[in-house]
């Protein structure tokens, strides 16, 4: 038998930005499982780059193309398939992963929309599967026509047959160890290219049974470990890595399950070794904090701890199936590692069933209380194969949903000389039985709001003050700063505008009628840096453009509240004047190093820096004025430069860099005292 060739395409869109920056893992196990046991009669590889994938395909059409299908990648998957089929019909298309409806419903309209292009969809775990669908096209020597006809049952695949759609019986779970690392056979070298991150896996499933996660099914509920190999992996992408050090795990629960303990050690081992990785993107489990805690310390800072909270209302969680999970317990270990200086971030989703506003804001508030670095907070996405995307659900809980333009993912691409638009869209609830649409926006602001002054550590120095004065960071100064959104000045009134436009105009009924859209309007998107993105868009426009002016209304507010507790006297305003100064020059334009600024000033800023501004006036008052130089340190500057080539320096970029890192206020100037 000849060998056959398989092209395996996890691609991303390609704009101002990418839209995925990591290596496509999925695809990466997949063919390193074929190349483990059909090597002889195989030959596969991958692809990440729509440009790449267009000239392979017309250097060599493959016998298959494998698609991953994710919902930040399935229109541009489909716009491929459609311009093979047409140009090679005998190329065997097939789709997998979780972005594919599992009620009987949804995988007829499924077939009916897509069957002409897609001979074959993988559910649930792809590598048996795959495997077990190439040894079935070659025993039918490739002629999928008698596969169809014969009916053919192919474990955890579905596929249109002659009489109807075939479902194919659930084979059983993998256990990791049996899956060969992609990394160590090679099939990822041609991604360690500067602009991709390394994505691994050390676990498979979860044990929560969340209803908005595709994770919640049954089918995950086991989680499977992998340690074997780990290693010797990490070594091998330590080596070979280029551009920023960062590492993304695809575990949804690490440092929950005892071995994670001893992939931790392995880990540091290699920061030691090779001062990789440096940031671990991952999110951290949901139970056994203590346990979490102290894999997160033991990484050198470079994990941040996680408390996915999405609620701290008990009825709103408990609609969702999270009454398992202790919200004490993960508060405790988040203030734990607050004080022992380990990052800290929680989630939030906005709509979940019996979500108001109220409700949302008290949310915020306990997360922002609970001294959360970060909050990431989200809007309820209708996924496929999960609990609450079922029509049961959307008629109990009032459901109104709307489509939007998935952020960075569209573009126009070609292949054979052919251009064609591919847009990726995902299904959003704008309103439901508690939240109307008019709350629902409301609380989108606030949203933006607590993004612009909490997220990323932009305000550190007046937070500290509210800590010395007993102030709310929040009631005082967040929510006052929110209430009075559009009296400030006409700037940042816009930047709310700008913000309410994008959430409730760029918004479709269906498919075809944003598809419509796109394609009238592509040049223009493909050209407009400030993207898609409103919450991006309007942090960007907050820090890059009007920062000074959101940077005096926030001490302003500060020394509102100061003066309503009778706080305010002269020393104090003199401080915070200053306090002021600095936090503005130390931030303004900080992405440009090569211009170190100097003044003076009567408080020492080293000690400042040092106590993270909770500390009082009188301690830190200089018998006189002194000189001092705002600078980035040598590391700043190699951050600066590798988040600069990661997302340049377009507004869409920008946007990208202060929403995906939490870490930004590192890149901020420090001081430093001139004798």
């Amino acid at each position: 038998m000849n060998s056959k060739s398989i092209y395996l395409a996890d691609l991303t869109h390609t704009g101002i930005v990418l839209s995925s920056n990591v290596f496509p893992l999925s695809i990466g196990l997949i063919a390193a499982y074929i190349k483990e046991h059909r090597n002889d009669i195989t030959k596969c590889e991958l692809f990440k780059y729509p440009e790449d994938f267009s000239q392979a395909l017309e250097k060599r059409p493959p016998d298959i193309v494998g698609f991953a299908n994710y919902s930040w990648n399935f229109a541009i998957s489909c716009a491929y398939a459609k311009q093979i089929k047409l140009r090679w019909p005998e190329t065997i298309i097939v789709f997998g992963g979780p972005n594919y409806g599992l009620a009987t419903d949804e995988i007829k309209i499924f077939w009916e929309k897509y069957g002409d292009f897609i001979d074959f969809h993988i559910v649930k775990e792809g590598e048996e599967a795959f495997l077990k669908l190439f040894d079935t096209l070659c025993e039918f020597n490739f002629d999928i026509g008698k596969i169809k006809k014969n009916e053919i049952n192919l474990g955890n695949v579905h596929y249109l047959g002659k009489k109807g759609i075939i479902i194919g019986e659930s084979l059983p779970r993998i256990k990791l160890e049996d899956l060969p690392s992609p990394y160590l056979k090679g099939l990822m070298d041609k991604f360690f290219d500067g602009n991709l991150c390394p994505l691994i896996h050390t676990t498979r499933g979860c044990p929560f049974k969340c209803a908005f996660c595709t994770e919640g099914a049954e089918y995950y509920n086991k989680v499977y470990q992998r340690l074997d190999n780990l290693e010797e992996e990490l070594r091998y992408i330590a080596k070979k890595v280029k551009g920023q050090k960062d590492l993304f795990i695809s575990d949804a629960n690490f440092g929950m399950f005892k071995q994670d303990k001893d992939k931790a050690e392995i880990l540091a081992k290699c920061q030691e070794d090779y001062g990789y990785p440096k940031y671990i993107h991952v999110s951290t489990g949901k139970n056994q904090k203590e346990r979490v805690l102290e894999v997160v310390q033991s990484l050198n800072g470079a994990v941040s701890m996680a408390a996915s909270l999405q609620s701290t209302d008990t009825n709103v969680l408990e609609n969702v199936g999270r009454s398992n999970i202790s919200i004490e317990k993960l508060v405790d270990a988040g203030k734990k590692a607050t004080t022992q200086n380990t990052g800290t971030y929680s989630e939030l989703i906005l709509g979940l069933p019996g979500d108001t506003f109220e409700k949302h804001k008290q949310s915020l508030r306990d997360t922002i209380n609970m001294q959360f670095d970060n909050i990431r907070m989200y809007q309820l996405i209708l996924l496929p194969q999960t609990q609450l995307n079922s029509p049961e659900n959307r008629i109990k809980y009032g459901m109104q949903t709307r489509l939007r333009i998935i952020p960075r993912s569209f573009g126009e691409y070609k292949l054979c000389n052919e251009k064609f638009i591919a847009v990726e869209r995902e299904e959003i609830l704008i309103s439901s039985n508690t939240l109307t649409h008019k709350d629902y926006v409301k609380a989108r602001e606030l949203d933006l709001t607590v993004e612009m002054l909490h997220n990323g550590g932009g305000h550190a120095e007046v937070r500290g003050v509210c800590n010395v004065y007993g102030l709310s960071w929040f009631d005082d100064i967040i929510i006052p700063f929110f209430e009075n959104r559009r009296n400030f000045s006409p700037e940042i009134s816009q930047i709310f505008d700008k913000f309410v436009e994008g959430t409730s105009d760029r918004l479709w009924n269906n498919e075809e009628d944003l598809e419509k859209d796109v394609a009238q309007n592509i040049s223009e998107m493909l050209l407009d840096d400030r993207g898609t993105n409103e919450m991006s868009t309007g942090k960007a426009t907050a820090f890059f453009q009007q920062f000074s002016q959101i940077n005096s209304t926030v001490f302003l507010l500060l020394k509102n509240a100061l003066e309503k507790r009778r706080l305010l006297n002269t020393t104090l305003v003199k401080y915070l004047d200053e306090l002021e100064r600095y936090s503005r020059l130390r931030k303004i334009n900080f992405l440009e190093f090569d211009k170190n600024i100097v003044d003076s000033f009567s408080i020492d800023l080293e000690c400042l820096e040092k106590h993270k501004y909770v500390i009082t006036p009188d301690q830190i008052k200089l018998p006189k004025s002194k000189k001092f130089e705002l600078l980035h340190s040598n590391k700043q500057q190699s951050l600066i430069k590798q988040y600069s080539k990661e997302f340049g320096f377009n507004f869409d970029g920008l946007g990208k860099m202060l929403m995906r890192y939490p870490h930004i206020h590192n890149l901020f100037r420090k001081s430093q005292a001139i004798a």
